[in-house]
């Protein structure tokens, strides 16, 4: 079996997020395991960033996050990890007030936050995901 093979890892389409701006796959299902490239928050009718700062931007990228899973089949509720990535230190409030109203019923995954200096597109987040399929 070559590492192509699809009973290894599956290529996922979607018709829901916005058009990759780059060249890379937006989510793979391997075996139990999904993997979904880092998110930023872009409407996915318009192709704009969200306006308004890092909490309009995190909740559109959780809207659009919530928009794969029922396309896929899968649910958000088999989230197990999100590697949340600011561009500066002074968003964190804002992310965190998003992320616990969109957790708000329910026990959110776990959780990275890191730091870095910029991010595509000038976004002021980007959140990738693994879950469960």
């Amino acid at each position: 079996m070559n590492s192509s093979s699809p009973e290894l890892r599956r290529i996922t389409q979607s018709r829901v997020l916005p058009a990759p701006r780059f060249r890379y796959t937006p989510a793979i299902q391997a075996g139990a395991f999904v993997f979904v490239s880092g998110l930023i928050g872009l409407d996915p009718t318009t192709g704009e960033l969200a306006a308004s700062g890092a909490a309009a931007e995190t909740t559109q990228v959780l809207k659009n996050f919530r928009l794969l899973c029922e396309e896929q089949g899968w649910s958000v509720d088999r989230m197990l990890i999100a590697r949340v990535f600011c561009a500066g230190d002074g968003v964190a409030a804002e992310v965190n007030a998003a992320w616990d109203v969109f957790f708000a019923d329910t026990e959110p995954p776990c959780r990275s936050f890191m730091v870095v200096k910029e991010l595509p597109l000038k976004a002021a987040v980007e959140i990738e995901f693994q879950l469960l399929a």
